[in-house]
């Protein structure tokens, strides 16, 4: 599992449409948006690069905190 800060949600709709396109990627197994903490959870085979695209194309900012994973 990969931790990702996000920024530039505001409300629960911004949350879900950063989920969505996350969701969307091959290779995503699951994604969890946390409005409150500005955080997102990502499980699955995708290059970092390629989720924080697509949170920038869906209008947001994101970056990788960490890994969980070896």
């Amino acid at each position: 599992m990969k931790n990702y800060t996000v920024n530039g949600m505001g409300c629960a709709a911004c949350s879900a449409r950063v989920e969505k396109a996350v969701q969307e990627l091959e290779g995503v197994e699951s994604v969890s948006v946390n409005l409150l903490t500005n955080s997102m959870n990502v499980e699955g085979d995708v290059e970092p690069e390629v989720i924080i695209k697509a949170v920038e194309d869906a209008g947001y900012g994101a970056a990788c905190e960490s890994s969980s994973s070896p």
